[in-house]
């Protein structure tokens, strides 16, 4: 089974190299690079979330064979993931077998009443700083600095920008997946469960909104349910009657 990956804010797929290992030889890791980092540097960022989204889907539809997959979003990956989820159900696409969104709440949740990515470079760098999204080894480097600021930038604007529109809920399994620590309340991770008709778990492991980059205890059991999830997972027939 393929296990699509989508990035966090500011990343690149470089983020799940190792998961290929860790994660075979059950599942198949297959890191996707959004645009305007790593080997898609050269590109121009999302103006919002319908390009986001239109391009995942693309990236997918390129990687479909006929094997079983399932998706994999942190933070602001979960969001493009489920966006995307919405395109794969209303195109009547191959169906996933799993939606796993992790450091994520369910898409109603509001958007921060204080939007940061206008903020001048100084500012910026310190809020990012203190929600511990990024090592303060970026901002101290230029050449780095220079490289990431853009990318964290048009990051930040599509998940401050985006607006969540209701819909029918998505017909897959959902496991939503945070950290004990996460700023996300209970509530507001619980209600990935109505976001789904089929079964929805939710998951809290030690530490914070990076809990699997954080504490290896916490990436060791967050691959074994990943394993024990999607192996355990009947395969999806694509009926969109």
């Amino acid at each position: 089974m393929k296990l699509f990956c989508l990035p966090y804010a500011g990343a690149s797929a470089a983020i799940y190299f190792r998961w290929k290992r860790s994660l075979a030889p059950e599942l198949e890791c297959v890191p996707l690079e959004l645009a305007g980092r790593g080997t898609r540097s050269g590109e121009r960022f999302y103006e919002g979330m319908e390009d986001a989204r239109e391009d995942v889907l693309r990236l997918l539809e390129e990687r479909m064979d006929g094997t079983p997959y399932a998706l994999f979003g942190h933070s602001m990956g979960g969001m493009i993931l489920y966006e995307t989820a919405r395109l794969i159900r209303d195109r009547k696409l191959p169906a996933p077998v799993k939606l796993v969104f992790s450091g994520r709440p369910a898409p109603e949740t509001p958007a921060p009443d204080s939007p940061i990515h206008r903020l001048p470079d100084e500012e910026f760098s310190k809020r990012i700083l203190e929600m511990g999204a990024t090592s303060s080894e970026i901002f101290a480097n230029k050449p780095l600095r220079d490289v990431f600021m853009p990318i964290l930038r048009a990051d930040f604007r599509l998940v401050e920008t985006y607006k969540y529109e209701a819909k029918p809920p998505l017909p897959w399994e959902i496991t939503a997946i945070a950290g004990e620590e996460e700023k996300w309340t209970p509530a507001e991770v619980e209600g990935w469960r109505s976001h789904t008709s089929a079964d929805c778990g939710v998951v809290r492991l030690p530490g914070g909104h990076f809990y699997w980059q954080d504490r290896p205890d916490s990436l060791q059991t967050l691959h074994a349910l990943l394993r024990e999830e999607l192996s355990a997972s009947p395969l999806v027939e694509t009926n969109y009657a």
